[in-house]
């Protein structure tokens, strides 16, 4: 199925707020919360509010969208998922880490389009997930 937009059900028993990243659920057509920061399984960002477990949500799954900020974000930052309610994190000192951390494996969900000052900040996005590790020598 293409398309940008598609409604999930959302498995967390307490729901999940608007522009926030989720991840596949434990079944198809399912999303949940992420259970922490740089969280793989990305599958998009939620465009509206759910408070109601089991019941659908809207998510964007790819070009532009809005998501909350968990803190400074700049322009152009490639970011994260931030922590286990969804909001995003820049991930520029993760990336720059790969580098030197034969350890570290960083799940990218795209690329900031405005900036962010303070935690709760809705920015814009391009969604581009990828993912960054330490190349084998």
């Amino acid at each position: 199925m293409t398309g940008e937009y598609r409604a999930y059900k959302i498995e967390d028993a307490a729901g999940v707020l608007q522009y926030r990243a989720v991840v596949q659920g434990t079944a198809a057509g399912a999303v949940n919360k992420p259970s922490a920061e740089n969280e793989g399984k990305f599958i998009g960002v939620t465009q509206e509010a759910q408070g109601t477990q089991n019941r659908s949500v809207v998510v964007k799954e790819s070009g532009r969208t809005f998501v909350v900020a968990a803190g400074i974000i700049a322009i152009g930052d490639a970011v994260q998922i931030g922590d286990n309610t969804g909001k995003v994190v820049s991930a520029q000192a993760e990336l720059v880490d790969v580098d030197v951390n034969p350890a570290a494996l960083v799940y990218v969900i795209g690329f900031a389009r405005t900036a962010a000052g303070a935690d709760g900040d809705i920015i814009e996005m391009q969604i581009q997930p990828f993912v960054k590790c330490t190349p084998v020598t």
